[in-house]
């Protein structure tokens, strides 16, 4: 009967204060450092050990904790949940979550109590240490307390100083150099079988045996207690103790209670919390607690969660990884990749520069660091431990201080290193706009990922960057590589941190290549002219210098991306341009030199499925699956669009047209209000016949260009070729047929 209270009672306040708490409360200055603390867990295989709890002593694993706490069949118990919803039954306990207001009395459902128990967010921890003005200071926040006594005056010289002398008297009290302190050193036998009862009072504090302890069952801003048992057998809260046993003396066994219906354990209703898979994982906290990971040793793992603080062990020296980024609970420096650590020395304070660290957990054993002024040193992406288990990265290291050698405190943690990579999701041809003069180019679509622990997951959105880049690959039979790039031909047009667009290769009319030399225009097209070979793009990103979240590397992706070429748009049929001028209006008329239009490559323009590149998986080649096509399978609406303007770089009025449907024979068109002193370009596009309009839109299967100037000198008009000035076109003033465009 003992046994089954006490470990239900046991049960509950474990679980209830390892889901609550969420920060840490440090009393400074500290006294001398004890020993380790244990969990509930190996307090509990220490006891089954040396025989305290009646136990089997083979069966220790934390399974058997958890069966162990479960206990025999007994009277019908109340769970963890049912006696919360009891405590906050009368609406008089405080709100974890809002300081000042009480917890409404309906808010009882499961959700509720798991809601309840995680206390209001608390602040990062970080690791305390005595700062140059002899302070203690909580990260770089001065506590205003000193970490020693202020000085006294000067006085005759006094024998060395001694530490305290503590001993049990034969009274059972501690005594503190020799005098009694009235305080017992051990609790008195308990009764038999009886453990005392934990309660939440009204007043939101522990009370034990119906004694108000005076402290806070529920921390505010979500800072909750800290009860363990300590070694005397007491329970203690914060530190204190409290002087109550945690259990009494072993009694007689009592009769066994009618058998009852067992209340759901703590573990039971985790395992409903969890089973919606939309709880967040204490452990990643920007990620949900996998469903399926519903087993008593993952219900140890979720309660624990991640330390937000590694506690500073006075009396040796300390190696204690810094955060970078307390909030996601993170050490590892993205730009970098590397880890920065701190040492302290005896008493806490950080150490000088020079002092040498090697031997660190996971880390090559010839590897020796040495600290700078600020008593801190990195360890660099590439030293750090892979994927290796915690086991081999905790642990102490070799501090060496003016050529002396010492063990570190065993609070040394080493991170595995954050492995990254990208994956390519999507290749589309596309456009930069609607403009004459707008860029054509392949979009690819990908995304970050980071490998933490073994485990890839996504870029958390505060860290990704707009640092993807393209070149040309050299061999497309080789790896992509530094030496299978090149670097030196920019192909990226533009790019964020979830794509990048890379310029289609361009090929040039005749009278374009043959005039480069003498137009400046047409020459900014050399660096981007298709040289006649399939273009291959690599992707790769990261510099490894600081400027990228790439956590010190660069990673070479590969996918080889087929870049198809982009050929021009037809111009104007030689000889069959004329100009009419009738009342005042300038029209200029003819036909487009439609007969001989060139292969094309389908773009995003076309319906979803045929628009998307397949990815071969043998090879990782992105290739358009149709390939390259001949002008006759354009889509049936494609006509030729015909613009006008007065400054080829987008500025000043335009006027346009454009054919009927090529599909239907599309090769006349007729340019009202074209005016001297204006640019021509053509492009094909979608046409689109409306109520009262016709509209065209860009489909960039072709490159669209600027053809022609038009000229009038006197009275004669002339078409000039864009590419070759010299090239003049005489127009002769002729009236178009009223049929022109039927």
């Amino acid at each position: 009967m003992s046994k089954f209270k006490f470990v239900q009672w046991y049960g509950i306040v474990v679980c209830l204060l390892m889901a609550a708490c969420t920060d840490v409360d440090i009393t400074m200055p500290k006294g001398p450092k004890g020993d380790t603390g244990l969990s509930a867990y190996e307090f509990w295989k220490e006891k089954v050990a040396d025989g305290t709890v009646d136990w089997p002593k083979d069966q220790t694993e934390v399974a058997d904790f958890f069966k162990y706490l479960k206990g025999n069949d007994g009277k019908d118990g109340k769970s963890a949940f049912d006696q919360w919803k009891d405590m906050i039954a009368d609406g008089s306990v405080d709100n974890p979550h809002n300081p000042g207001s009480k917890w409404p009395a309906g808010n009882n459902t499961v959700q509720d109590f798991w809601y309840f128990l995680t206390g209001a967010t608390g602040e990062s921890g970080q690791t305390p240490h005595i700062g140059d003005n002899g302070h203690w200071f909580v990260g770089n926040e001065d506590t205003g307390i000193a970490a020693q006594g202020e000085a006294g005056k000067d006085g005759a010289n006094g024998k060395d100083a001694v530490p305290p002398t503590v001993t049990i008297g034969a009274n059972d009290h501690w005594f503190v150099n020799g005098v009694d302190t009235g305080k017992k050193a051990t609790g008195t036998n308990g009764k038999d079988g009886v453990s005392p009862t934990i309660t939440i009072g009204g007043n939101g504090n522990w009370f034990v045996d119906g004694t108000d302890t005076g402290k806070k069952a529920v921390g505010a801003d979500g800072k909750s207690p800290e009860v363990a048992i300590g070694e005397n057998g007491n329970w203690y809260i914060n530190g204190t103790d409290t002087g109550k046993p945690s259990f009494g003396k072993a009694g007689k066994d009592g009769t066994n209670g009618a058998n009852g219906a067992n209340g759901k354990s703590a573990y039971e209703l985790w395992k409903e919390y969890i089973a919606s898979g939309e709880v967040d994982n204490p452990h990643k906290p920007d990620q949900k607690w996998p469903a399926d990971r519903n087993k008593q040793t993952d219900f140890w793992d979720f309660l624990t969660g991640r330390s937000s603080v590694i506690e500073i062990q006075v009396g040796k020296y300390n190696v204690i990884p810094d955060y970078w980024n307390s909030q996601l609970r993170e050490y590892v420096i993205p730009t970098d990749g590397s880890v920065l650590f701190t040492v302290y020395d005896k008493t806490g304070k950080k150490v000088a520069a020079g002092v040498q660290v090697s031997g660190l957990p996971g880390v090559g054993a010839t590897e020796t660091f040495t600290t700078d002024d600020n008593g801190q040193f990195k360890v660099a992406w590439d030293k750090l431990p892979d994927n290796q288990p915690l086991s081999r990265r905790t642990g102490s290291a070799t501090v060496t201080v003016g050529g002396v050698q010492e063990t570190s405190a065993k609070n040394t943690l080493v991170p595995n290193r954050i492995n990254v990579r990208a994956t390519v999701s999507m290749v589309y041809l596309s456009n930069a706009s609607s403009d004459i003069n707008a860029t054509r180019y392949a979009y690819v679509s990908f995304k970050y990922e980071r490998q933490i622990d073994g485990e890839w997951s996504d870029y958390p959105n505060s860290l990704n960057s707009s640092m993807m880049r393209a070149a040309k690959i050299k061999d497309i039979n080789q790896p992509v590589n530094e030496e299978n790039l090149d670097k030196s031909k920019n192909s990226t047009y533009t790019y964020g941190s979830t794509y990048i667009d890379i310029r289609r290769p361009l090929v040039l009319t005749p009278t374009e290549k043959a005039n480069v030399a003498k137009n400046d225009t047409v020459q900014r097209l050399l660096s981007d002219e298709w040289d006649g070979n399939d273009f291959y793009a690599g992707l790769y990103f990261g510099d490894g210098s600081g400027s990228y979240n790439d956590y010190g590397q660069t990673v070479y992706l590969q996918d080889k991306i087929h870049i198809p070429e982009i050929y021009p748009t037809p111009g104007f049929k030689e000889g069959a341009v004329f100009l009419e001028i009738k009342q005042g209006v300038t029209t200029l008329w003819g036909e487009i030199d439609t007969d001989q239009l060139p292969d094309f490559y389908k773009t995003y323009a076309y319906p979803s499925g045929q628009d998307r590149f397949t990815k071969d998986p043998d090879t990782g080649i992105w290739k358009f699956p149709e390939g390259k096509l001949p002008a006759s399978d354009l889509a049936k609406n494609r006509a030729v669009f015909i613009q006008m303007r007065t400054f080829v770089n987008g500025t000043g009025g335009t006027v346009h047209t454009g054919t009927v449907p090529l599909s239907e024979g599309g090769k006349h068109f007729m340019l009202t209000s074209a005016y001297p002193g204006n640019w021509i370009g053509l492009d094909i596009r979608s046409r689109t016949k409306g109520t009262n309009q016709i509209t065209y839109s860009a489909t960039y299967e072709y490159r669209s260009r600027f053809a022609y100037y038009l000229l009038k000198e006197g009275e004669q008009y002339f078409l000039v070729d864009f590419a070759d000035r010299t090239k003049r076109i005489p127009l002769e003033i002729k009236e178009c047929p009223a049929d022109w465009m039927d």
